[in-house]
């Protein structure tokens, strides 16, 4: 789809013709599932990326994980594997900066405009304050941790938990 010639995320402030739109319809409408797919999770990894150790960093790449967990068995075997690919690399990062993000809170320094802390009871927890480590799942199923609030289990990062 990159030669279509209305792409709307370009479009900053412009409005685009009724013809440039039926165009680019029209071409979405005849695109291979697997490419439009492969877009979408890229731009949301993209932003995971970008967004790195933030609450919605960590939202994006569960975006990401429940859509790689939907396209699976229907979608080809090597796009999938390179979202997983991609998903352990993020899920990796994102651990660490979490941690860099909540040293540098207790330093007075405020991420702007990220999505709001989880509260205490909330399922998610970041583990930086702590000091305990995170570990992403290797696999698809997730299981809920064992032990207390401040046991090791407690600590692990579930996505979409």
């Amino acid at each position: 789809m990159s030669d279509v010639p209305f792409d709307p995320s370009q479009a900053a402030g412009q409005q685009p013709s009724e013809e440039e739109v039926r165009a680019y319809l029209g071409q979405l409408r005849v695109a291979p599932v697997e490419q439009v797919v492969a877009e979408v999770a890229s731009a949301l990894l993209n932003a995971a990326q970008v967004k790195l150790g933030r609450q919605d960093g960590r939202l994006l790449i569960d975006l990401v994980g429940g859509l790689t967990e939907q396209v699976r068995g229907r979608l080809p075997e090597d796009l999938t594997s390179q979202l997983d690919q991609a998903l352990e690399q993020l899920r990796l990062a994102q651990v660490e900066a979490e941690r860099e993000v909540t040293q540098a809170g207790a330093q007075g320094h405020v991420e702007e405009g990220d999505l709001a802390a989880p509260q205490d009871g909330d399922a998610t927890d970041t583990g930086g304050a702590s000091g305990g480590q995170q570990t992403p799942p290797s696999g698809g199923a997730s299981t809920p941790p064992t032990g207390g609030p401040g046991s090791a289990a407690s600590r692990l990062w579930v996505p979409g938990r």
